[in-house]
């Protein structure tokens, strides 16, 4: 018999997990298929626990597979190595397969027991939007063993850490989970931990501006490290919150806008409601929320991570690809060169002195004309 496990933290499970699971089955002639949620992820956080993520799990895969709850049942971190152990001792002369995305192929030597891994399970792996190249096959069978087998057709891209942001937003989820999966989701109130402060805020902007924001927040946690995710959250979220405060209002904040002009007051306002209406008192965040629009000498990460975030969210009305290429850094220079030279083109009286500072620190041969 062949048996398949799927492994994951499912948080929460979507149709393209279901797709691959059913393509795995489907083209490896797999006679079971066992889903198996992850119970404590070693080197990743959870914040929905693991019963709840079980119930998804068998919501989103029970009618075509057994959701297993072995590693729930464990009080420690979850190895796939101790799970494969398991499996075997189960079904001593059954043929395993590990079914897993070209992401966890690519880390898989630095999993616990990789080689063991190899000589336990045949990997059947998906390319979750992109090819999975001959070389890696290579490189994974030279470097421990791994006898690979690749899912035909295409997968998308569709992952989970966008769908939690979309239900933080209150958006529309049907077309990334099943009914099912969605209808829980929203009765338990799931991946509703910042809906306080998000409603809130929807509240100062347009249905266009808040979209808007969705997309930055998303593309900030993109360009962010682990553990910079928490604070490029809130600086991209709030980083419009002042878009609409009406000049009358300004000096509720204690803000005067002088000599600055119109299309920069929105930024260097919104550190102040950021800080006086949302509670933000860190200094990073609301800097990076005051310089998102002049940018600054010698930005921060996360200055960049919200200056790159507002610039290249993907509904912008220009081709983005090339603006995101190549890590933050040079995406932050690249944004900074096409913001100069469009607000030179159209705004031509605008540009404020933090920019031409900042061409200057980042570009020191260019001729600022």
């Amino acid at each position: 018999m062949n048996i398949a496990i799927y492994g994951g933290t499912f948080n929460p499970p979507h149709k393209t997990h279901i797709n691959i699971a059913k393509q795995a089955k489907l083209q490896f002639g797999i006679d079971k298929l066992i889903v198996m949620p992850c119970g404590i992820p070693p080197h990743k956080k959870c914040e929905i626990n693991k019963s709840t993520r079980l119930e998804l799990c068998k919501l989103a895969f029970g009618s075509f597979a057994e959701v297993s709850d072995y590693e729930i049942q464990k009080k420690t971190a979850s190895y796939t190595v101790e799970t494969l152990r398991h499996f075997k001792q189960l079904y001593p002369n059954d043929n395993l397969f590990l079914v897993m995305g070209r992401d966890s192929l690519r880390n898989l030597p630095n999993w616990y027991c990789p080689e063991e891994i190899c000589q336990l399970a045949t990997l059947i792996v998906a390319g979750r939007g992109t090819s999975v190249g001959d070389n890696i096959i290579q490189q994974m069978h030279d470097a421990i063993g791994a006898k690979i087998l690749v899912l035909k057709g295409k997968i998308s891209r569709t992952n989970s850490s966008e769908i939690r942001l979309s239900y933080q937003f209150g958006l529309d989820c049907s077309l990334e989970v099943t009914s099912e999966v969605d209808e829980y989701i929203r009765q338990h109130g799931l991946y509703k931990q910042h809906a306080r402060a998000i409603s809130k805020l929807q509240s100062y902007l347009t249905p266009q501006r808040y979209l808007h924001t969705f997309y930055v927040v998303k593309r900030g946690l993109q360009f962010a490290e682990d553990d910079e995710k928490d604070k490029a959250f809130w600086a991209c979220l709030l980083h419009d919150c002042a878009k609409y405060v009406s000049k009358e209002k300004h000096a509720d904040y204690g803000f005067c806008q002088g000599d600055l002009p119109d299309p920069v007051v929105h930024a260097f306002l919104g550190a102040k409601v950021a800080k006086q209406d949302f509670g933000i008192s860190d200094s990073e965040i609301l800097d990076a929320i005051a310089y998102h629009t002049t940018a600054r000498p010698n930005m921060t990460r996360l200055d960049k991570i919200v200056y790159v975030a507002d610039k290249t969210e993907e509904t912008r009305p220009y081709p983005i690809g090339r603006l995101v290429a190549g890590g933050l850094d040079k995406s932050f220079k690249k944004c900074l060169l096409e913001a100069n030279g469009y607000t030179k083109q159209n705004h031509r009286h605008s540009l404020h002195p933090l920019t031409d500072q900042a061409l200057k620190f980042y570009f020191p041969k260019l001729t600022i004309k």
